[in-house]
């Protein structure tokens, strides 16, 4: 039947899928990979910084307070340059809405942002068996080989107990102590550690045998175990205190693995909301790098 001119003719309207996940999760995943890739790729270059600030000889390495800054700004780096990367990836790649209004659309570029974010966080964890960025483990390793490099120097010391017993039962006598005796004198120190103080019935006990064994008089032999007995503090105190600098130390760590979390989310949203943004406006970025 041909058609008047007159005759109005009504289409009907594409009808709206309203099953349809708002999520498009191949510009998610691209965004992803590419979050991951710039972690690894960086948390390389930070190891390598981070050991070169680190030596076994605790002269020639950086302090614990200097270990902590770098890593965190390295830490802040790395994650708002690999999530703001990736965000800008999904934002721009992501199809666009046009049934929508702009802050709909920015909303949902946002949100893409966010789950790249996450699940960048995830690949990244997987590959590394770490945190959400290489850049977070490098802090941590960093203040950790700090540590670990002073409890090395101190472990080729000698044993504390074992060079105050040498100090304490040095004699010059011609029956030397015997194997009994040190170990007895060695039980004697480590609960006098314990309790703070050296009891006065072992003190005499030990300093009388030191005594007849070394030729020296009581009071001096009772002065060894003193010394020896002050040594054993010193060490003590300066476990203790190495234990809290450690106990600090990963404190601050996870304070700045969570505020480098923090920014690497917030970048990933704002970097993927300019990413549709140039979308929609079809931004030409050639002159970046030059036309093809």
């Amino acid at each position: 039947m041909a058609l008047n001119p007159t005759d109005t003719v009504i289409v009907a309207p594409a009808s709206n899928d309203t099953s349809a996940s708002y999520l498009d999760w191949s510009p998610i995943l691209g965004g992803a990979v590419l979050a991951a890739a710039i972690s690894t790729i960086l948390a390389a270059f930070g190891s390598a910084i981070g050991l070169s600030m680190v030596s076994a000889d605790t002269t020639r390495s950086s302090g614990l307070a200097a270990l902590a800054v770098a890593g965190g700004l390295w830490a802040l780096w790395v994650t708002i340059s690999a999530c703001g990367a990736g965000g800008y990836l999904a934002g721009r790649m992501r199809r666009p809405s046009l049934d929508s209004t702009d802050h709909e659309r920015h909303v949902r570029d946002g949100a893409h942002g966010l789950v790249v974010w996450a699940v960048g966080a995830l690949l990244v964890a997987f590959i590394t068996s770490s945190t959400i960025t290489g850049a977070a483990k490098t802090a941590a390793t960093g203040v950790a080989s700090a540590a670990a490099g002073v409890g090395a120097l101190i472990s080729q010391q000698a044993d504390p107990v074992a060079s105050s017993l040498d100090t304490m039962l040095r004699t010059t006598g011609t029956e030397p102590i015997s194997a009994s005796e040190r170990e007895e004198a060695s039980r004697v120190l480590v609960r006098s550690v314990a309790n703070g103080s050296v009891d006065a019935a072992d003190r005499s006990y030990v300093a009388s045998r030191i005594a007849a064994r070394s030729n020296i008089s009581q009071q001096e032999a009772e002065k060894r175990i003193d010394d020896a007995f002050a040594r054993l503090n010193q060490a003590k105190e300066a476990a203790k205190q190495a234990a809290e600098r450690t106990r600090k130390m990963a404190i601050v760590t996870a304070f700045l693995t969570a505020a480098a979390l923090l920014a690497g989310a917030a970048a990933a949203w704002f970097a993927a909301v300019l990413g549709g943004k140039h979308r929609d406006d079809e931004t030409d970025l050639t002159s970046l790098f030059g036309p093809r």
